[in-house]
């Protein structure tokens, strides 16, 4: 189902990426891989969608909700886990060999399908063990298995540091594993595998890129979906594709209220408006400078020159603002891939939310 709100996991309802899929399809079991795009461009349903393809065992480390500390990254692991062995049946002895491995490390218990790892500093195992039972795992299966990270950006702090120092020692030493990861804040994840002082610097990594619907695809995708659905819409469509430019997540948020009897327009844009405020409120949260709500508020009204900018925010706080802080706050947004380099939201709905900061 195109409008199926949830990721894709087959290529009957992944809407016209052919070219990433072969090209993601033919990196599968090299080393490291990327796959970037802004979000909502279909980067984690091109991913499962791959690997599903593939028939090749994989584990799917969900992390955009972020993580600070062992014990929530641990977490995260554990749920991955016990997911991978749900559906490992698929995989043929792929269950019996992880879990008969993975049960031998310290700090890990495994009850049914359910595989708990310790956080604790004196119980839990290292990450780096944790890579050796999977490279064995697909040693003794022949056939490698993938690790994903998905939005490895949010792989911050010290956690990040060891997780990301784990992943490169992997890379160096464990043959039978293969890494993918996604990306949305494109700054800030080239940051990671770009940065001379990061563990990961100087591994070599192949790149697939998602991208925004063409006006023509967005009408293409619109029509299908909800001929599919056997629901007819109008010209309607033709607004949605202006207000929510060619971004293929928000057009099927779109698409799945409208088959779900939502009727009004203006309520479904508003719906989707809501959520993108949401998600910028928690981007603020983490935010030290108070700086980026108003940035934000005042590059939505059509204020992006440098020069104009730079007066309105002195203006609004009745004090002189120095180049470099402007700069950096422009440049936090860019990393984060709210902004483009000429300071144009990337993302229309996200303009709206901010307006309403």
């Amino acid at each position: 189902m195109l409008f199926d709100p949830r990721p894709k996991v087959s290529r009957r309802d992944l809407y016209d990426f052919e070219e990433e899929l072969r090209t993601l399809s033919r990196y599968l079991g090299e080393p490291l891989t990327v796959v970037s795009g802004l979000r909502r461009t279909g980067k984690t349903s091109l991913v499962l969608t791959a690997l599903n393809e593939s028939d090749k065992p994989y584990v799917f480390v969900d992390l955009r909700e972020g993580f600070a500390s062992w014990r929530e990254l641990y977490s995260l692991i554990s749920r991955s886990f016990s997911e991978f062995v749900e559906r490992a049946s698929r995989w043929g002895k792929v269950r019996e060999i992880f879990l008969k491995l993975i049960s031998r490390l310290r700090g890990v218990s495994v009850l049914g399908f359910e595989v708990s790892v310790n956080w604790l500093p004196e119980k839990r195992p290292l990450l780096g063990e944790i890579f050796d039972v999977l490279d064995e795992v697909g040693e003794r299966t022949g056939e490698k298995v993938i690790v994903v990270f998905d939005e490895f950006q949010r792989s911050q702090g010290p956690v990040g540091a060891s997780l990301h120092g784990a992943i490169a020692h992997s890379y160096d030493f464990h043959r039978n594993l293969s890494f993918v990861v996604t990306g949305s804040e494109m700054g800030v994840l080239y940051g990671i595998l770009e940065n001379p002082e990061n563990p990961l610097y100087g591994r070599a990594y192949l790149e697939v890129k998602t991208r925004k619907l063409s006006r023509e695809e967005s009408l293409d995708f619109l029509n299908r979906g909800f001929e599919e659905a056997g629901v007819k819409v109008g010209n309607e469509v033709e607004r949605a594709v202006e207000e929510l430019d060619g971004i293929i997540g928000w057009l099927t948020y779109y698409g799945y209220l409208k088959v779900s009897g939502r009727d009004n327009f203006d309520s479904v844009i508003n719906e989707a408006v809501e959520l993108a405020k949401r998600e910028l409120e928690s981007f603020l949260a983490r935010r030290v400078s108070r700086r980026y709500k108003v940035v934000l508020k005042l590059l939505a009204e059509g204020i992006t020159e440098w020069g104009r900018l730079k007066r309105a925010i002195e203006n609004y706080e009745g004090v002189e603002l120095s180049d470099r802080v402007l700069h950096e706050v422009l440049q936090g947004l860019r990393k984060h891939s709210i902004i483009d380099d000429e300071n144009k939201f990337t993302d229309p709905v996200v303009r709206r939310a901010a307006q309403h900061l």
